[in-house]
């Protein structure tokens, strides 16, 4: 009996340590996280944030729009804010507006890490968008301090050190947005070889 592998046993996220992760130290510890948790980095550069790419990061689409906005009024809901007049379209036009500004011409560390569920564990080692309710443990819970709040009243967008793909479908947008297919390093990684391991011994049975 042979047993198939996962589809999703070599997926791909893009993730990048933004500049305030850069600015305080932090790409050798975001790049460890994710290396214990057994991904494998596949493509990585040190570049500059283009208009153009932040555009296509943030795209100005509804899709982008509401998800970002209802975000955001469920935390401000959470901290007991009348949220009642509040628009998530316009509050998401307003994050994208200000993460225009705050990038644009500045350094980030592009990312491409792969394995078994890469982006939902990426999500999960990121910590959620907003520093102040993500987990500790996580990336934006262990060492960031901002809140959608603090940011607000400072007039810039949250600094939450990274940013993470949500889905395939975004990583494999983001990943075009940076990288080439020559820019790609190939080679097998340990924690390849103890699946490949476990799919061998299922030819015995």
């Amino acid at each position: 009996m042979i047993m198939a592998l996962p589809e999703n046993l070599n997926q791909q996220t893009f993730i990048t340590v933004k500049t305030d992760g850069i600015q305080r130290g932090f790409i050798g510890e975001i790049i460890g996280r994710f290396e214990k948790r057994g991904l494998k980095l596949v493509a990585c550069k040190l570049t500059l944030h283009t208009k153009e790419r932040v555009e296509k990061l943030y795209p100005d689409d509804m899709a982008w729009y509401k998800t970002n906005g209802e975000r955001q009024i469920a935390s401000r809901k959470a901290r007991g804010e009348d949220v009642s007049n509040l628009d998530p379209i316009d509050l998401a036009k307003k994050v994208r507006a200000k993460l225009i500004n705050d990038l644009v011409g500045k350094p980030i560390l592009a990312m491409v890490w792969e394995g078994a569920h890469a982006v939902e564990l990426g999500r999960k080692t990121v910590g959620i968008t907003n520093p102040l309710e993500a987990q500790v443990g996580t990336i934006r819970g262990d060492y960031t301090v901002e809140s959608y709040e603090l940011a607000d009243k400072l007039g810039h967008a949250v600094r939450n050190l990274v940013h993470a793909s949500g889905s395939p479908e975004e990583a494999k947008k983001d990943i075009d947005i940076y990288f080439t297919p020559e820019e790609f390093v190939s080679y097998t990684h340990s924690v390849e070889k103890s699946f490949t391991k476990i799919s061998l011994s299922f030819l015995l049975l």
